[in-house]
């Protein structure tokens, strides 16, 4: 019981408050949490050991917290509430690789065969985009109900270095990728910044909503949407790091991190500082060492709304 209630607490922490923000929301209804035990630490050590490569520290503590994520929620309409948000990440079980290490033939094809775009950048990062032959690891981290993939991509490191950069990219239907965050931590807070709207993801990307999606985002994250237009708008490089908004420390919620010594010195913003307008800026941009990560000011609850 002890060790329920223990986790029940961390998945408390892990949400945010989000679960009491949706409940406020005029129309939404059956807010509803998957709570999950945590995956076996040897589970973990099975997987790296299977797939030759280490999960990243802030992806395999979100594991040893909670074996994968599902939350959903629905509206009111005439007819009955009708789903409509899903928050979610694949259980460790699903954590599967896309492509494989089949050899190709002319019978048998590949993704590396199927991948046509001959541009290799992405143009709104800058960054070189992930491939399915063996300079890439990519492994999907949500299915998104079939207009696309979320995935966890490992790259071959330039600098000669053993150890590969690992970042979150979105593939689309077209099998076209898109940059969405360079660490775990950072795709999870913008998971719960776009509160599971339908094909958010398409938000952060060149292609954009369809209108149905940004009808539900007009309703229920208009900010949200203005801030993800905002980045598109500032060109092809990455924002700069957001200083605004509420700490999320995430040391304090995912286990294997809560004896991280805390730095000293104080914290607190100067008279000065604090008066300053606050930088808006995406998610996708904080450092992938940084395990302290700020949450949005426009989406997050016990903030004061527009």
């Amino acid at each position: 019981m002890e060790d329920l209630a223990k986790t029940k607490n961390l998945l408390d922490q892990l949400n945010v408050g989000i679960i009491q923000y949706l409940g406020k929301k005029n129309g939404v209804s059956k807010v509803d949490l998957d709570q999950r035990p945590p995956a076996d630490r040897h589970a973990v050590l099975m997987w790296e050991q299977r797939n030759t490569c280490f999960l990243p520290e802030d992806l395999k503590n979100f594991y040893l917290t909670t074996d994968g994520y599902k939350l959903t929620w629905c509206v009111k309409l005439d007819n009955g509430p009708i789903p409509l948000g899903k928050l979610h990440i694949n259980k460790l079980s699903q954590l599967t690789r896309l492509g494989g290490s089949i050899a190709p033939s002319h019978v048998n094809p590949t993704l590396a065969d199927l991948d046509g775009d001959s541009d290799t950048e992405d143009p709104v990062s800058g960054l070189e985009k992930p491939t399915f032959d063996n300079r890439c690891k990519v492994f999907e981290l949500d299915p998104c109900d079939g207009y696309g993939r979320v995935c966890l991509v490992y790259k071959e490191s330039k600098t000669g270095g053993n150890e590969p950069r690992v970042e979150i990219w979105f593939l689309d239907r077209s099998l076209r990728w898109h940059f969405l965050s360079d660490s775990f931590i950072a795709y999870y807070r913008l998971l719960l910044m776009h509160m599971g709207l339908p094909q958010w993801q398409y938000a952060l990307t060149d292609i954009g909503l369809s209108q149905q999606a940004q009808q539900w985002f007009n309703m229920y994250a208009p900010t949200r949407l203005e801030l993800d237009q905002e980045s598109l708008c500032d060109g092809h490089s990455l924002p700069a790091t957001s200083k605004s908004g509420s700490v999320l420390d995430i040391g304090k919620v995912f286990k294997g991190k809560t004896d991280k010594k805390k730095p000293t010195g104080s914290s607190q913003p100067n008279a000065a500082n604090a008066k300053k307008k606050p930088v808006i800026t995406s998610a996708k941009s904080q450092p992938v060492s940084s395990l302290r990560s700020s949450a949005s000011t426009s989406q997050l609850p016990n903030k004061t709304s527009k």
